[in-house]
């Protein structure tokens, strides 16, 4: 599947470059995909977070007093912590969950740097 989502995650960092992402902009990236291509969004959606954060690309977290304040958990652990929040809102958090943040091996990857 990694292939196959590779231009979502381009389309998330890109979509980061300004300012950081609502993961519900990650979730409708899975969905317009699923609705394109097939499949269930949740676990495009799953998957795409998997990509950034094994990566390196992306990371996930939580806006408080310092700005952007990343989790630090495994990228197991976040995925759990992602799909339970998800779930607990029906994949509709609109802007009440998390935040993804480019790192900076993402802002290379998506200017020509992708390995």
């Amino acid at each position: 599947m990694k292939e196959n989502i590779t231009h979502l995650a381009e389309e998330v960092i890109r979509e980061g470059e300004e300012d950081w992402v609502m993961v519900d902009f990650l979730i409708g990236v899975s969905e317009d995909h699923a609705d394109a291509n097939g499949g269930d969004f949740r676990e495009i959606s799953v998957a795409l977070l998997r990509e950034l954060l094994d990566d390196g690309l992306m990371e996930i977290g939580d806006l408080g007093e310092s700005g952007f304040e990343a989790w630090s958990e495994s990228t197991d652990d976040a995925i759990a912590k992602f799909k339970e929040g998800c779930e607990s809102l029906n994949w509709r958090p609109m802007g009440g969950l998390w935040w993804l943040a480019n790192t900076k091996k993402g802002a290379q990857w998506l200017h020509g740097g992708r390995s």
